[in-house]
């Protein structure tokens, strides 16, 4: 008696499709907000204040899917798989905040071509995942489709680590050629790195896409 109560109290079967969805949705969001930073003559400040309020949203779908993964017993996929793509997912959103903030602490206002392409990559990244998404309610029957736009990821993940590279060796020439100070390199170093580290992390939730599709075909 007591076990069909509890069964009758706890969903049998979460929609966890649209809350990945929606979290998909706001790194696009804040990839799009990262962008205008790095192309546009606006005050960093707008744009971080905007970054802050889509990773406040972020952070909240994450909760829900938390809460669910907690509390269904069917789940659609394993529930730690659940969790784990929840928490790459939510990862992007905050990195993309912890460069956008380096971009206004540093006051960086001039960005070379390399900079500017792996903020374009970041933008790409996200709208693949976004892409991809919506198949996770599908996960068996468009596996080929998810495998494709994943490596469509990996494919971005790599131009943009061709861009780090061509931007770190500018960067050293210019430190050589006395047209950067030491600081200034250190900053514009770490911006490279940040932005790497948000491509690489969409990489990170494709990977996590594959596996999980993985073990349903």
């Amino acid at each position: 008696m007591s076990l069909n109560l509890f069964s009758r109290l706890m969903p049998a079967v979460e929609a966890f499709t649209p809350l990945f969805c929606e979290q998909a949705q706001r790194i696009l969001q804040s990839a799009e907000q990262l962008r205008q930073m790095i192309v546009e003559d606006m005050p960093a400040e707008q744009h971080v204040a905007i970054i802050r309020e889509i990773e406040k949203a972020a952070d909240a779908v994450a909760r829900r899917i938390f809460i669910a993964a907690n509390r269904t017993f069917n789940a659609p996929i394993d529930r730690e798989d659940i969790l784990g793509l929840a928490h790459v997912l939510d990862d992007c959103v905050d990195l993309i905040e912890d460069t956008a903030k380096g971009i206004q602490r540093y006051g960086v206002r001039d960005f070379p071509a390399e900079m500017r392409d792996m903020g374009e990559a970041v933008v790409e990244a996200a709208a693949v995942l976004q892409k991809v998404m919506p198949f996770l309610a599908s996960i068996a029957k468009d596996h080929k489709a998810i495998f494709a736009l994943c490596e469509q990821v990996g494919q971005i993940e790599g131009r943009a680590d061709a861009s780090f590279d061509l931007g770190l060796t500018r960067l050293r020439a210019q430190l050589r050629a006395g047209e950067l100070d030491t600081i200034a390199y250190i900053d514009r170093k770490e911006l490279y790195e940040l932005i790497e580290n948000v491509v690489d992390k969409c990489d990170d939730v494709a990977n996590a896409i594959q596996s999980i599709t993985a073990k349903h075909v």
